[in-house]
């Protein structure tokens, strides 16, 4: 593979004051917002049918001033069309602006708003997965899929600040050019910076198909010599690596590239996610696959070695949330992990989540420690022993799934929702090691789950409950609330006493 250019886009404009000037018609199609290194940064890519103009980005603030930012041109050797962005810089918080690119001469996109939102340490943001419009030729069908996902998930989190797109856009195999343009058809991806992974299917049909990845999806800080790249957002360090290089020489540039941007970048943020499109922990089939059992073995003790919080990963088709993983070994809960686990992990210990199609395309039965699916499976009625020592919570409902993570100093909170009704798929929350806050090995996923609750009947029980948990605690104390009522004069009386003991409260209407 031939190694890529790096484009530095951080081309600053001049505000300027001018009349607008729009084209009878636009060259202009497929236009993204996506973030930028950081952010007070976005980046605007599109592609022109005006080949010879001098096309650029304009960014207009609430009080009217024009910034103009000019493109540069990214080249996979088209013909027909040219490949622009821009980057727009010196952003304020919690800003709405308007923008539009192209020029005076040939014309203009439609414009479109995007708001900045806080750059403090609490925000969230969106992640899904395997959009990969196109799967057995339905590229309309899935087109409206990945749209409704989208706007679901956008709908439920209104102010999520970045769209993280897990890789596999589109199928790949087929009418590749339609699969972008439906995949481009979704609005919100202009309005809420989109980041899109490489996944295995922006390979297909050859590795020529990465051309309309490179044009497309500008990434900050990509190495020249592999689609590794990082960007930061408030106090997240977002780390992605192309997991279909899965060679020996592959995994170590992978190391090097976490390594450096991690001892550059890692003392300046409250987390490190990483990114990657294949999962290394899930109950799909891909579990077994030559080149994931590679990253795996060998990339799995490093991630815990350079302290890494988190793992966002799809290509599996399937949800599955890991334990805490300490290199290949996972850290055994206390009790049964449930939906509304809150994790304090310790050194070395990161949490895996796989996250399903947010396109609907296909889905992959449950498979088994010993390679066999499992059709129309389901968690709660499964063979335990028949799931990987890695998982702690897996579902396969046969929808799109998408995922909004809560972000705050103290924490991580990944909720994931099927979208096509209100249901949550799983929650949990992932303490942060470093902060003050966190006890440490109080709650399932902890080393010593017991050893700061010395009081605790069960050691390891924990001083946190999961919501499956509350929820049965809260039906039983309904119940007794009930009974009470039925007392007549006795229950009035003991009624109150009941709702003021310690955790009943919460857990009423």
């Amino acid at each position: 593979m031939l190694p890529l250019t790096v484009f530095a886009a951080c081309a600053v404009g001049t505000p300027t004051i001018q009349a607008p000037a729009v084209a009878a018609t636009t060259p202009i199609y497929r236009t993204i917002l996506q973030p930028g290194a950081q952010e007070s940064q976005v980046i605007v890519s599109w592609r022109t049918r005006a080949l010879g103009a001098k096309e650029v980005l304009e960014l207009t603030s609430p009080t009217g001033a024009l910034m103009t930012f000019p493109a540069a041109e990214r080249d996979a050797g088209a013909v027909f069309y040219k490949s622009n962005f821009a980057t727009a810089t010196g952003l304020a918080e919690n800003t709405t602006y308007s923008y539009r690119v192209g020029s005076p001469d040939a014309g203009w996109s439609a414009t479109e708003t995007f708001t900045t939102g806080s750059f403090g340490d609490d925000w969230s943001f969106i992640a899904v997965a395997d959009p990969q419009v196109g799967v057995g030729g339905l590229i309309n069908a899935q087109r409206d899929a990945w749209q409704n996902t989208i706007a679901t998930a956008v709908a439920e989190d209104p102010d999520a600040s970045l769209i993280w797109s897990l890789g596999d856009q589109v199928e790949g195999w087929g009418l590749l050019e339609a699969q972008y343009d439906a995949f481009f058809a979704a609005p919100e991806i202009r309005h809420i910076p989109t980041n899109a992974l490489v996944g295995n299917h922006e390979y297909y049909p050859s590795q020529l198909a990465l051309g309309d990845y490179d044009e497309h999806f500008i990434n900050p800080h990509q190495a020249a010599d592999i689609r590794d790249y990082y960007f930061e957002r408030n106090n997240i360090l977002f780390i992605e690596i192309d997991s279909n290089r899965d060679s020996a020489a592959d995994i170590e540039r992978h190391k090097q590239f976490i390594q450096a941007t991690i001892d550059e970048r890692g003392a300046h943020n409250d987390w490190i996610i990483l990114g990657m499109h294949h999962s290394f922990y899930s109950q799909g089939s891909h579990h077994f696959d030559a080149g994931v059992q590679r990253l795996r073995a060998e990339l799995s003790p490093f991630i815990s070695q350079m302290n890494i919080d988190a793992v966002l990963s799809g290509h599996d088709h399937i949800y599955t949330r890991s334990h805490l993983m300490n290199g290949t070994t996972p850290v055994e809960p206390a009790r049964d992990p449930a939906r509304g686990d809150v994790l304090n992990p310790s050194d070395g210990e990161v949490l895996y989540i796989t996250t399903t199609t947010a396109g609907g395309g296909k889905y992959y039965d449950f498979t088994d420690r010993n390679n066999v699916k499992h059709p129309d499976a389901r968690f709660e009625n499964i063979d335990k022993s028949l799931e990987h020592d890695s998982t702690a919570v897996w579902r396969q409902d046969y929808t799109e799934d998408y995922m909004i993570v809560e972000v705050t100093e103290q924490a991580l909170t990944f909720t994931t929702y099927n979208a096509n009704d209100p249901n949550v798929v799983d929650k949990v929350t992932l303490r942060n090691r470093d902060a003050s806050s966190n006890p440490g090995g109080t709650t399932p996923g902890a080393s010593n789950p017991g050893a700061n609750n010395p009081d605790a009947d069960n050691p390891g029980s924990g001083s946190t409950t999961s919501e499956d948990q509350q929820s049965s605690a809260g039906a039983v104390i309904g119940i007794i609330l009930a009974v009470l009522a039925l007392l007549g004069g006795a229950g009035a009386l003991l009624g109150p006493l009941a709702t003021n003991l310690p955790g009943v409260r919460k857990f009423l209407p």
